[in-house]
């Protein structure tokens, strides 16, 4: 009888790959944290590769080697969004709620957290989007994610009150969520808190969607 033998690596092999992969979470996190500032700073289109290299402390290369290039980056800056916001625990909080109030309150939250700690890679992909053909494209799925996001909270307001326009409600809350408008209130015009904005998209909303 042949007897067979399962391959285990040893704790060594184990060990050296665990200590690879995260010095490849590190790399890449210092990568998009240069990236990130960078864009911030001067813009998507005038910011190079070799300078987000240096700002990270690494090697071109290894640049090329983690993203593939630049749009790469910015892809993957807006793909951490979910990391910086609360998002999965309120889309959980939002999806069993019976009070339509209460929805409300919660997606202005969390419009609030998105646009409070990641606005500027929003506006980054917006700016990035005008004269590069492949962040286009992925800002249009960035933007038909988000709608999709608006769809699923007005999909559950309209479980709740039947009698509610769900194609309308999905384009008025579209209007009220966008960046933009955001910006705009908490600007160097107008400069309204986080806080005041919050408010302000919560009694928008209530006013729209809901019976008074």
């Amino acid at each position: 009888m042949y007897r067979t033998y399962e391959h285990r690596s040893s704790p060594t092999l184990r060990g050296l790959m665990t200590l690879r992969e995260r010095h490849s979470q590190v790399t890449r996190k210092a990568i998009l944290e240069a990236a990130r500032r960078l864009f911030a700073k001067q813009g998507y289109a005038p910011t190079a590769v070799r300078p987000i290299a240096e700002e990270a402390g690494v090697a071109v290369q290894t640049l090329y080697s983690t993203f593939g290039s630049k749009q790469g980056i910015l892809i993957a800056l807006v793909d951490t969004i979910r990391e910086h916001t609360d998002a999965p625990a309120l889309w959980t909080r939002i999806e069993a709620s019976e009070d339509p109030v209460e929805i409300l309150r919660l997606a202005a939250h969390l419009r609030r957290q998105i646009l409070e700690r990641c606005g500027d890679i929003i506006v980054t992909f917006r700016e990035g989007a005008a004269g590069d053909q492949g962040v286009a494209v992925a800002y249009e799925e960035g933007q038909r994610r988000n709608r999709d996001g608006i769809t699923r909270m007005c999909s559950r307001l309209c479980a709740l009150d039947p009698g509610l326009d769900h194609v309308r409600a999905i384009d008025q809350v579209a209007a009220l969520f966008a960046a933009e408008v955001y910006e705009e209130l908490t600007g160097q015009r107008s400069r309204w808190s986080p806080d005041e904005y919050e408010e302000w998209l919560f009694d928008r909303l209530r006013d729209m969607l809901l019976e008074t």
